[in-house]
């Protein structure tokens, strides 16, 4: 994993802030994005080898000058890593759910990931190597689902699941480019509470994994804990 760069969407705290320390432990380079500066040096402050982009990944064309600079200088992206996300709608039932917050839930959620992820696919594609790490939720899974509310949050982290099995068959021809889904459990953060029983170095455990997986590694598939998780 030695001098490939990384991207880490949401890096500035949290499980975005763990996937990025734990890939720069494996000698990576971080490109660590989010809008809080403050949060993405303090990041930056625990990695070997890292640089900070404060950046509102909704804006589309700023974050496509930004990563065609970026990729003009740094000459690869080998990891990309679409953690940054939002929960706006926790447990409302979608009698009350304001449109708007559905509408932005999908801008950071779903639309960002998939800008973000075009940007980056023709510089991994002249390299033949990559590794696409969607952080979804278990919370996205249709066959799990077992209670109502939360339409926003789930749908958008079930939107990015599609992403992540269209985009891995659109890459057949590309067998070193790995595109996964991880679901990182019910982690101590902001969005988990106090009361979840994992720590974010527990919940990024298996994002660490898919973004480093070998080359007969799995793609195109769901994963909590390094296991198969139902779609």
């Amino acid at each position: 994993m030695a001098n490939k760069v990384a991207i880490v969407t949401g890096a500035s705290k949290g499980i975005g802030q763990a996937i990025a320390i734990g890939l720069a432990e494996k000698g990576m380079h971080l490109v660590l994005i989010g809008r809080d500066l403050q949060g993405l040096e303090q990041t930056a402050s625990q990695c070997k080898s890292a640089e900070t982009l404060a950046l509102d990944i909704t804006d589309e064309m700023a974050v496509i000058h930004n990563l065609e600079l970026l990729i003009s200088r740094l000459g690869r992206v080998d990891v990309l890593i679409n953690n940054a996300g939002v929960a706006e709608d926790q447990w409302v039932p979608i009698q009350d759910l304001d449109m708007a917050v559905l509408k932005h839930t999908f801008e950071i959620n779903f639309f960002a990931q998939v800008n973000l992820t075009q940007q980056v696919l023709p510089i991994m594609k002249s390299h033949k190597y990559g590794r696409i790490v969607n952080i979804s939720s278990e919370l996205a899974s249709l066959n799990e689902m077992q209670m109502g509310n939360t339409l926003a949050y789930r749908a958008s982290k079930n939107a990015l699941n599609s992403l992540t099995k269209v985009l891995s068959l659109e890459l057949n021809d590309y067998s070193n480019i790995k595109v996964n889904s991880a679901a990182p459990g019910w982690v101590k953060t902001a969005l988990g509470g106090e009361g979840a029983p994992l720590t974010p170095e527990q919940g990024a455990d298996t994002a660490i994994w898919l973004a480093t997986l070998a080359k007969d590694g799995p793609t195109g598939g769901f994963y909590r804990e390094r296991e198969v998780y139902p779609w």
